[in-house]
Order: C-alpha cells, then sequence, then structure tokens
C-alpha cells in the first residue's frame, strides 16, 4: 500500500490577484456578489478591502451596511475614506442621522474630513450642522471649502453669517469659489458676478470651479446667458488644457441649458 500523499496548502492570490477578482465578479448575480464582497471586506490586505468597498459603492450593496460601518474605523485612512463614502450611496438623500460619523469631521487625514463632510451632506444629516460650521475654521483650505458647500447644500440657511465671515477671512484663491457658490445657494445673488469674476483668474483651479458651479446651480435665463458668453471667453483663453477642456465641456452644459431654460 502506497503512502497517502498530503496536499500542498493552497496559496492565497497575490493582492493584485484578489483585487481583479473582486472587480472581475459578475453583478448579475447578486446574492455571489454579497457573498463574495463580505468576503472580501475581512481581507488582510488594505488595497482588497478598499478594491471591495468601490464593488460595494458601484453596485449598492445596502445589505452589507453593518460590515461598511465598521470599516469606518479601519487604521488604514483608505479603507476608512472608501467607507465613508460607501455609506453615503447607501442612504443618499433620506435624511437619515449619524452622529456616530460626526467625530469624523476632526480626523487627522485631510481627505477624510472632506469626504465625512460630503457623505454627511449626501446622507441629509442636518444634526451635523453645527459639527460642520467647526470646520469652515479648518486649518486646510479645502475642508473650508467643502463645509462652505455642504452646509449650504444641507439647507443651512442660519449659518450664512458664519459663512459670509469665513468667506471674507478666506485667503486661499481654491478656495473663494466655493464660497460664492455656497453663498448664492443660500440666498445671496450677488455672488453670480463673483463667480464670473473667478473666470478670469489666473490660476486654472478657480476658473475650473467656478465654471463647474455655474453649470451646476439654479440660475436665471438671463443668468445662463451671461454666464454661457462669460464661459465661452474663458475657453478662448484658456491657462492650461485642463482649463481648456472644463471651459469647452461647461459650454455645451450652459448651450444645453439655454436651449430648454428651467420653468
Amino acid at each position: 500500500m502506497q503512502p497517502t500523499k498530503s496536499r500542498a496548502p493552497r496559496k492565497t492570490p497575490p493582492v493584485e490577484g484578489r483585487r481583479m477578482a473582486i472587480k472581475a465578479l459578475e453583478a448579475d448575480d447578486r446574492p455571489k456578489l454579497l457573498r463574495s464582497v463580505s468576503s472580501y471586506l475581512k481581507d488582510p490586505s488594505p488595497r482588497v478591502r478598499e478594491t471591495a468597498l468601490e464593488v460595494a459603492r458601484d453596485e449598492v450593496l445596502s445589505e452589507l451596511d453593518y460590515q461598511v460601518i465598521g470599516l469606518v474605523s479601519d487604521r488604514n485612512n483608505f479603507v476608512c475614506q472608501r467607507a465613508i463614502e460607501c455609506f453615503g450611496s447607501f442612504h443618499a438623500a433620506e435624511a437619515i442621522k449619524a452622529p456616530w460619523l460626526h467625530p469624523f469631521l476632526q480626523h487627522p487625514e485631510v481627505l477624510t474630513r472632506v469626504e465625512t463632510l460630503e457623505t454627511l451632506d449626501q446622507i441629509g444629516d442636518k444634526s451635523a450642522l453645527p459639527a460642520m460650521i467647526e470646520c469652515l475654521r479648518d486649518d486646510d483650505y479645502l475642508v473650508r471649502a467643502y463645509a462652505a458647500i455642504s452646509i449650504a447644500q444641507l439647507g443651512g440657511k442660519r449659518f450664512r453669517k458664519q459663512i459670509e465671515n469665513a468667506a471674507k477671512a478666506e485667503e486661499a484663491e481654491k478656495a473663494k469659489p466655493w464660497f460664492a457658490r455656497a453663498l448664492f445657494l443660500l440666498g445671496d445673488q450677488e455672488q453670480f458676478q463673483k463667480l464670473l469674476d473667478f473666470l478670469s483668474s489666473t490660476s486654472p483651479t478657480p476658473r475650473c470651479t467656478s465654471a463647474n458651479a455655474l453649470a451646476d446651480l439654479p440660475l436665471s435665463e438671463d443668468q445662463l446667458r451671461v454666464a454661457l458668453a462669460a464661459v465661452s471667453r474663458a475657453a478662448t483663453d484658456f491657462l492650461a488644457r485642463s482649463d481648456q477642456s472644463t471651459m469647452e465641456r461647461v459650454e455645451k452644459q450652459l448651450l444645453a441649458l439655454v436651449a430648454t431654460p428651467p420653468n
């Protein structure tokens, strides 16, 4: 009788192999997709967990909500950020409260604070507004900018004065168009001209930010025509390739809006 050969232990595919396997999962079989993504969310590699969260976000696998909430406290910043973003996609426009998320507005990582602001706005958590106001004094201009627009989009009209004061104190040119956009949403029509002025900035970033705002804001028919003319000029007098492509894209969006004005 020949001795039985022991089987070699099955090797775990390398990280990139596991990430590719996640991306290749079939969305048609949801039960299988849920089981697979749930398993990958427990993977020892943060890169694999992050990829699994991206799939959960894109496919809105809200059945994995409990696991996703657990990963918000992941030690890896990228995993933490994707988990916050994923939670937002699961509960978009539900007007729910997530007080456990509010402390992440003070997270040491800038992009985690930004992601938290976006998610609180996305889920409609108005109870977070007082905590979000504190972000207007953040050390990073990006956080201050996202705080202003997130507060405005959440309907924080009672905080308009604080945003006005923060806008006056703001020194970062890249952040100023965000404050103008926020104040316009809160009813300050004078900010429309400021957004037009930013299209002539000597830096591409404020120009692009302002153009994108003009395409998204609820403008009147007259404002749409003025915005279209200004963006068309900016598209001709571009500063960089990214600036040019943004202006051309927004110009097309505004043309479509002018052709079918709001009721």
